[in-house]
């Protein structure tokens, strides 16, 4: 009984952390749930704490490369990070690590995703 009071607990937690975040227009995910809400919690305090969109950019990146959460998978690329309001691109990345996505309060769209590892040939 007291396994799944502790379960209640941390997913009762999880909910709040998640009625905390602004709206968010997800135009693609590929994260796990876990890992898409952490990632949104990171470019929120990117977004309070930098102006230019260079350093809120440098800042979600520099997070997602040291954080182990995020870099599960020994050997592949580090984490791309897009910041803006307008932007094109085409990219290659690792399965199951591609988020772009919106947050309507702070006008701002991200891209981010993991690129692929070296190849050795």
């Amino acid at each position: 009984m007291g396994d799944s009071d502790e379960e209640e607990t941390e997913v009762a937690a999880g909910d709040r952390v998640a009625q905390d975040l602004p709206v968010v227009n997800v135009r693609s995910n590929d994260l796990r749930d876990d890992l898409f809400i952490k990632l949104q919690l990171i470019c929120v305090q990117a977004l309070k704490d930098n102006k230019m969109q260079k350093d809120i950019a440098q800042q979600i990146k520099t997070v997602l490369d040291k954080e182990a959460d995020f870099n599960e998978l020994i050997g592949k690329g580090p984490w791309q990070v897009i910041v803006g309001r307008s932007f094109a691109s085409s990219i290659t990345h690792e399965a199951m690590h591609l988020s772009f996505f919106d947050i309507p309060k702070y006008q701002e769209t991200f891209l981010i995703y993991k690129s692929l590892g070296v190849q050795s040939t």
